[in-house]
């Protein structure tokens, strides 16, 4: 009998909701970790039940007084709490919990925090960070794509991810307004490059596969200020060498929301687009007259299964974690500190 995987959530938010149905999906033993009781509440008797039906008893919550005395081995800890925090949790895993490995929901942190400490933890490498986008079957099979030079070589990569902040906000309608969520603030992780970093991720993979020479970074940045708001609103990020360039458009303003990769070869063109909202990605090749599209069915809750199993679970299609190893997340901060650095 194979033995039950045990997981630590530590926020009873949005996103640790998604971790807890997917843990539980995958029949694993789930705790829910919150400085708050009442934030644990309203995911049992609202949040959970809304998004997924009736709540799953076999989920327990633990405080967080008690959970830093247990003695338990976790073979997942998450870290699901706003941004400028997750250093903090992180610190307090190393020190006082035992565990297999850990996962940072994205971003790793805070441009402006230091996260040096890491690269001296014997645990380093037991961190993985969120970019649950960058292991889907479609953007793997993407990959697969360029490594094959299926449209030859790459000259031009496009990605756009924007999105409203206010569609995120009706997704989470314990928020009454932008002003009381993390979001509307750039020095506690908010803002559109923080929020969209998986987006910056994306980029950065497409950069290590392609780039042989030194590049240049460039950045064009409006932000959003108004009383008790501050903000990147929209971000424009350019990546380039001598033969290619890689055009990042980051905004908070579109809707509906469009988030794709438009990749230009010398022998043809590769779309990908994501559209969760109809439970999709798509792949469209264009060489010559020929089209061809590949469909690859997925749901929000998709995301979060799967990358819970690949983390837990040793089968050869489950587990390419390359894409969300801590070197990936350090790379990100690395971005996003440069492009604000006169913050």
């Amino acid at each position: 009998m194979k033995k039950v995987k045990n997981i630590l959530i530590f926020g009873a938010g949005s996103v640790g909701t998604h971790h807890a149905n997917a843990a539980r999906t995958l029949n694993c033993n789930v705790l829910i970790c919150d400085i708050n009781f009442s934030k644990f509440k309203y995911m049992k008797n609202n949040l959970y039940p809304k998004r997924y039906g009736n709540w799953d008893n076999k989920i327990k919550f633990i405080s967080y007084q008690d959970v830093l005395e247990t003695n338990n081995i976790y073979d997942l800890i998450i870290i699901g709490v706003p941004p400028k925090n997750h250093l903090i949790l992180l610190k307090k895993c190393f020190v006082y919990l035992k565990f297999k490995k850990i996962l940072v929901e994205k971003p790793l942190c805070v441009f402006n925090q230091s996260f040096s400490f890491i690269k001296q933890q014997k645990y380093k490498n037991k961190i993985y960070c969120g970019f649950n986008h960058s292991i889907s079957k479609s953007f793997l099979f993407l990959i697969n794509l360029i490594l094959k030079k299926k449209i030859g070589k790459i000259k031009n990569i496009e990605i756009n991810w924007k999105e409203d902040f206010k569609l995120i906000l009706k997704a989470h309608p314990w928020i009454k307004s932008l002003k009381q969520s993390y979001l509307s603030n750039l020095n506690k992780g908010g803002g559109g490059c923080h929020e969209y970093s998986h987006a910056v991720h994306l980029a950065i993979i497409f950069k290590n596969i392609l780039f042989k020479n030194k590049i240049q970074i460039s950045q064009s940045i409006v932000y959003k200020k108004k009383k008790n708001l501050y903000y990147d609103s929209v971000a424009q990020i350019t990546f380039k060498d001598k033969l290619r360039s890689i055009n990042l458009n980051i905004d908070t303003i579109s809707n509906p929301c469009q988030k794709n990769i438009k990749l230009f070869g010398d022998k043809g063109t590769i779309f990908w687009e994501r559209k969760i909202e109809k439970n999709y990605e798509k792949i469209e090749i264009r060489k010559s007259k020929n089209l061809d599209y590949k469909f690859f069915k997925l749901t929000r809750r998709d995301d979060f299964i799967n990358q819970i199993r690949s983390l837990l679970f040793k089968k050869k299609r489950y587990n390419d974690l390359s894409n969300i190893k801590l070197r990936s997340a350090v790379e990100v901060m690395n971005i996003l500190k440069k492009i604000f650095k006169h913050v």
